[in-house]
């Protein structure tokens, strides 16, 4: 009961913020390089180490919460699955896609995570 309600909160916050024609007039390419985060964990209490990630983080992000990357002191709200990018909380990421800076919103089109020092790339759709 409570994952759906979390799907359909998280559904619903995707759809507000793709909402209306400013998306569509501001949408831009980006290719941003950060740390990858649960927005949840990272909003209320700041938390966005590895250590967090292979717990709580995780934990949310399994649940549907939505995934964002810090770039540079700027979180940006990442519209995918998070489910698909639990694992790799913490860790450095590229993520290339469509950005709103007016909602900090970024639809990727690939995204690549630092594993060891080598970048991996990550299956979205």
């Amino acid at each position: 009961m409570k994952r759906s309600i979390v799907a359909a909160v998280a559904a619903l916050a995707v759809l507000c913020m793709l909402a209306g024609t400013s998306f569509a007039a501001s949408i831009k390419k980006v290719n941003v390089k950060g740390v990858l985060l649960d927005m949840n964990c990272y909003s209320t209490h700041g938390l966005m180490s590895r250590a967090h990630g292979k717990t709580c983080g995780m934990a949310c992000m399994m649940k549907g919460l939505p995934a964002g990357i810090l770039v540079k002191g700027h979180v940006w709200t990442l519209v995918v699955n998070s489910r698909l990018l639990a694992h790799y909380i913490g860790l450095k990421a590229r993520v290339m896609g469509a950005a709103n800076p007016k909602t900090n919103a970024i639809i990727p089109s690939e995204i690549l995570v630092d594993q060891h020092g080598k970048y991996t790339k990550i299956a979205i759709k």
